[in-house]
């Protein structure tokens, strides 16, 4: 399980989505609790494992629950096979009633703390304030609608300074049109950072007012012009085309119909060549904050009529049915991720590429993929000597001490490369291996023609290697990462995956491969 946020605090460190992720550290709390007094632990425990049984016997909506569990499986408490659920070790463990290490009604008790919480403020006061007043906030909307857009436009400054970088390694022509953009913060930094060309705000009336207000300087308005409307309903005039349309975190706000008509409008309006970014949460995404775009679906879900943060897998293929079959991903250093998309060819560096393997790989079905530098790939002689003393197929298997890659030839193997994917599977072992292959097979058609793997422990496709030597199938054949000389503990923990020896027999087990792509 990834480190949760709190647990990751550092003096030296300066950007704002740590706070970012504070303010919605309630979300978490509040998955948990729901979870169990929903009773869904039990419930997967005894055999209710598809969301059609589920949903019958919670009376929860189908739909809903999906969503629900899908937060589950993103925080490790249930995981997803064959589109059955089940839950995690840690879930079965403490969060089963019928379990004598059964936690729960303890978890559940954080809760009924809760409303003392939301009294802080009134605690901390040398004078209690008035009952009803503890907010601060008038019931006006014209106010709410101000301070919403304040706050997004704070939030939108800080997104549009990563976002501008990616902007300057891609050509794109004037004008720009920024659909859902608030205040204005990502265009008016485009435009910025452009001698010439210009932008237009698309916005709801009530946000553009609010945005005058926050920018009343003409000067923050050059070269930006703004339209009053709702999308769905505005009629662009046909003079209306653009070379860069930006969308930005709208299409959550519908759902999925209405999203992918939407989407549709704003690819009419643009140009041939024209580039299409669309700055969201998507649940399917890894990125920096693999939990945030699943609990952005469900925060939509609480908060809005009908709103759902839609998948980029979705979306992805919404474009490419649409014509626009150039797609690629930017996973921010913050929460979001953008969708860059066009007609046309798009130049992006090797790095870009490889980040985008983490995903074919989980959907190739491995539990978790961290793009590694090679510098960051321990090797040491100690570990073929462990091999030697203390593993049983010692001298039996093809792949493995005192055969196999020795560790100055893995060395050396490894100048050849930039870039690696470390891969984390679970058993059985011939699964794994074979994931392993087609992952491989997929990078090497795909253009990295060096792409090459390493096994989790001996070679598995025969239960006994031949007696001259020779390997029946070394199409198949991989060597292992311990018996090429690789200290998988010391790498796994450069790329942020907890190891740790297996010690009772139903402990979960973790199997690690390595992808080296080039």
């Amino acid at each position: 399980m990834n480190n949760l946020f709190f647990k990751k605090s550092d003096p030296a460190y300066s950007n704002f989505q740590y706070l970012e992720d504070l303010s919605t550290a309630y979300w978490y709390s509040e998955i948990l609790f729901a979870a169990i007094e929903l009773k869904l632990f039990m419930l997967l425990s005894q055999g209710a494992e598809s969301i059609e049984s589920l949903a019958e016997t919670t009376g929860c909506g189908e739909k809903k629950l999906k969503r629900f569990l899908g937060v589950l499986e993103r925080l490790n408490l249930v995981y997803c096979q064959d589109t059955k659920f089940y839950n995690s070790q840690i879930a079965g463990k403490y969060l089963v009633p019928e379990k004598s290490t059964y936690m729960g009604d303890f978890f559940l008790y954080r809760s009924y703390m809760k409303p003392n919480w939301e009294t802080i403020v009134d605690s901390l006061a040398l004078k209690s304030k008035k009952p009803g007043t503890a907010s601060g906030h008038e019931d006006n909307y014209e106010k709410k609608i101000f301070e919403y857009v304040k706050a997004m436009d704070i939030l939108s400054k800080q997104k549009a300074i990563e976002i501008i970088k990616i902007l300057k390694e891609i050509k794109w022509k004037s004008p720009m049109l920024d659909i859902g953009g608030g205040a204005g913060a990502v265009s008016r930094a485009a435009i910025k950072n452009r001698q010439q060309g210009e932008a237009l705000l698309f916005e709801l009336p009530e946000v553009i007012q609010a945005a005058k207000k926050i920018y009343p300087d003409k000067t923050s308005w050059e070269r930006l012009e703004t339209i009053k409307g709702d999308f769905r309903k505005y009629r662009f005039q046909s003079r209306h085309k653009f070379g860069l349309i930006f969308m930005n975190n709208f299409l959550h706000a519908y759902d999925r119909d209405t999203a992918h008509a939407l989407l549709l409008k704003a690819i009419d309006l643009l140009i041939p060549e024209g580039l299409l970014i669309i700055h969201d949460y998507f649940p399917d995404r890894e990125g920096k904050h693999p939990h945030k775009g699943a609990l952005y679906d469900l925060n939509m879900m609480l908060n809005t009529y009908n709103g759902t943060c839609h998948t980029s897998a979705f979306i992805s293929g919404w474009l490419k049915k649409a014509g626009i079959d150039r797609v690629s991903f930017r996973d921010l250093e913050t929460d979001s991720s953008l969708i860059i998309a066009s007609r046309q060819g798009l130049a992006f560096n090797t790095k870009t590429g490889c980040e985008e393997w983490i995903y074919k790989a989980v959907r190739t079905g491995f539990s978790k993929a961290v793009l590694l530098p090679v510098e960051k790939i321990v090797t040491g002689e100690w570990v073929r000597k462990k091999c030697r003393y203390g593993c049983s197929v010692y001298g039996k298997n093809l792949q493995c001490p005192p055969n196999g890659i020795k560790c100055k030839e893995t060395r050396d193997l490894l100048k050849s490369y930039t870039v690696s994917l470390f891969l984390e599977g679970s058993p059985p072992g011939i699964e794994f291996h074979n994931r392993l292959l087609l992952l491989e097979k997929k990078a090497f058609l795909a253009g990295y023609h060096k792409a090459l793997v390493f096994g989790a422990g001996h070679c598995p496709v025969c239960n006994e290697c031949p007696e001259n030597g020779i390997c029946r199938y070394p199409e198949k054949a991989r060597p292992s990462m311990e018996g090429s000389g690789i200290d998988v503990y010391s790498t796994a923990k450069h790329a942020g995956i907890r190891l740790k020896p297996v010690i009772t027999k139903n402990q979960y087990v973790k199997y690690i491969g390595l992808l080296l792509l080039e």
